[in-house]
């Protein structure tokens, strides 16, 4: 392997109702709680809770098991929104490994990526909807 640099764009917000909407590509999707933004008063990101891949994200999103458990989390008024960032089949593993040892949401405690990175050094460039997310970030390898 080699170090890389990944540049997903997030694509999203979509409800649990819109997941139809989302892309049928390869990539990594994103799990996140929202609620009203007190100043505003708009529905907005407040936390990153999964970050999972699929090689198609709208079936991994569709399909996944633990929707209920990211519902009952959430507080009333709260909301799952959910975005996607696409990736070839050779970078998609690697680059939700990286989202979820750089992000450590809370639904991916466990993940054996959460704090082991088995890849070379990974630089991620995030641009799209990137809400809660860090713009651009560098694991290296942890054995």
């Amino acid at each position: 392997m080699t170090d890389l640099i990944l540049s997903p764009k997030m694509l999203g917000y979509w409800t649990r109702e819109q997941l139809h909407d989302t892309p049928d590509e390869s990539g990594i999707y994103c799990v996140f709680r929202a609620a009203k933004d007190p100043e505003t008063e708009e529905m907005d990101v407040q936390e990153l809770l999964y970050v999972g891949e699929h090689r198609s994200a709208r079936y991994g999103l569709e399909h996944h098991g633990e929707h209920d458990k990211w519902q009952a989390f959430l507080q009333p008024g709260e909301e799952l929104w959910y975005a996607v960032g696409l990736a070839g089949h050779a970078n998609r593993e690697r680059l939700a490994a990286a989202m979820i040892n750089a992000h450590k949401p809370r639904f991916n405690n466990d993940s054996q990526y959460r704090d082991h990175f088995p890849f070379d050094e990974t630089t991620v460039h995030i641009y799209g909807k990137k809400n809660k997310l860090q713009s651009i970030f560098t694991v290296e390898t942890q054995e």
